[in-house]
């Protein structure tokens, strides 16, 4: 079969878009809503198209383990035996038959097949999809993890893994949780404006605005348009932070007036809300390693208009804490994790993450723990926080930190964050949102405090 059609990238069409992109994924690691934005920049695109285009992307990102079975199936091929550019078609359409009631599957046949290019191809996947809109199944599993690897649209290896670390149930709700819708959620800039009256700004505007459930600060908003024209975007009303993410910031307890560090702040919701926290009579120091991420750090703090944070850059495993001005009140490390926890919104993670970059990420997360906590004053504190929920880059990280400093102690999340976070709150006191049933991210954080002397 000949090479991808030429232009198709350049086609600004929702189907021609979520072609390309998925191409790319199937060829190397990329942020999948990075892409789409960038085929977005390219000409006027009406919103239903961003829409479709956004769907398709994200829906067969999603589901890829659970076709990519029948495709075997009906071709009689393995997949690598396809070239990129069939594979990805083959994914497109069956992912349009199989999960999308509203499209027509007439609709679904002819807009893909259009994509293949030559006639040889198009035959081919003209043929196939044919095939499943016949009612063709794929053969039974051969066992219980590949049953739930294709019921779950998980790798085979991750399937086995949470079915091993959390039984069916748990595994099913971590499942349930990567394959859900990911909510656009705000936390409000109190510097700035009152919860309640961007709620109203944002429902005048057209939106539809729930207050989260848990987080002090945060409203869930669904339609509007793009974040950035959205009511008070530009004058700092809020930042899109998940419900989750702004639990761990408000699990740091920052008081005004307190020095605080943010051992790897990048984008920044984290450190402008610590930033929001302390007040103007308080200081945060916004570390980052890298430079590119480090300028997104500086705009987002920028645009909030918060002048209480200072950005260093640094790798947070071997900084200097002198230099950055240690000890302080606190430190909050968001350590670099492998993501599992917010598969909602990356699910590209399934198709490159592997057991094996978890378990790098487990090795270096303690050794950054261990060095950050030389920074932290006697009587302060230290939150360890990951967005996943494996065991290897959660609760062992801080077991076996535990098991080093005694003079840390861990204090339970539900103390500090309330009752209503008790249902996050695992028995040994830590914040677990990973399963959880409210929509959020899935997050693992630990608040530790340091003995006085």
């Amino acid at each position: 079969m000949s090479p991808t059609p030429r232009g198709a990238e350049a086609d600004a069409t929702p189907r021609r878009a979520a072609f390309a992109v998925l191409q790319r994924l199937d060829r190397e690691p990329v942020d999948l809503q990075a892409a789409l934005d960038q085929a977005f920049r390219q000409g006027a695109w009406d919103p239903r198209d961003r829409r479709l285009a956004t769907e398709l992307t994200f829906g067969v990102a999603r589901r890829r383990f659970a076709i990519d079975p029948l495709i075997r199936h009906l071709t009689g091929r393995r997949l690598k035996d396809l070239d990129r550019a069939t594979r990805t078609l083959l994914r497109l359409g069956l992912y349009q038959l199989l999960y999308m009631d509203r499209t027509p599957a007439r609709v679904a046949l002819a807009e893909t097949v259009r994509l293949a290019g030559d006639a040889r191809r198009r035959g081919f996947v003209n043929g196939v999809l044919r095939a499943a809109d016949g009612g063709a199944q794929a053969p039974p599993a051969a066992d219980e993890t590949e049953r739930f690897a294709r019921d779950h649209a998980l790798p085979g290896w991750l399937a086995q893994r949470w079915l091993a670390d959390f039984g069916p149930e748990g595994a099913a709700a971590r499942a349930a949780q990567a394959n859900g819708p990911a909510p656009l959620t705000l936390r409000v800039n109190g510097a700035v404006t009152r919860r309640e009256a961007l709620a109203e700004r944002l429902c005048a505007a057209g939106c539809e605005v729930t207050g989260t459930a848990v987080a002090a600060h945060g409203l869930t908003v669904r339609g509007g348009g793009p974040v950035p024209e959205l009511p008070g975007f530009a004058e700092g009303a809020f930042y899109v932070q998940d419900e989750a993410s702004q639990l761990v910031g408000e699990l740091v307890g920052a008081r005004p007036g307190e020095r605080i560090l943010d051992a790897c702040a990048a984008p920044g919701g984290k450190a402008s809300q610590l930033a929001e926290a302390v007040g103007p009579s308080g200081q945060v120091v916004a570390l980052e390693q890298d430079a590119r991420r480090m300028e997104r750090l500086r705009a987002n703090l920028d645009r909030l208009r918060l002048g209480n944070v200072t950005v260093a850059r640094g790798d947070a495993a071997t900084i200097d804490g002198a230099a950055l001005g240690a000890p302080f009140d606190r430190v909050l490390l968001d350590a670099p994790c492998s993501g599992l926890g917010v598969l909602n919104r990356h699910p590209e993670g399934k198709w490159w993450k592997s057991a094996e970059a978890v378990a790098a990420c487990a090795a270096s997360q303690g050794a950054i723990l261990a060095h950050v906590a030389a920074m932290v004053r006697p009587g302060g504190s230290l939150v360890y926080a990951v967005c996943t929920g494996e065991r290897s880059e959660t609760v062992r990280v801080v077991a076996d930190f535990l098991a080093t400093r005694p003079d840390f102690a861990v204090v339970r999340a539900d103390l500090l964050l309330g009752e209503q976070a008790r249902p996050l709150t695992t028995a040994a006191g830590f914040l677990d949102s990973n399963g959880n049933a409210l929509g959020m991210d899935g997050f693992f954080a630990a608040h530790l405090t340091k003995k006085s002397c």
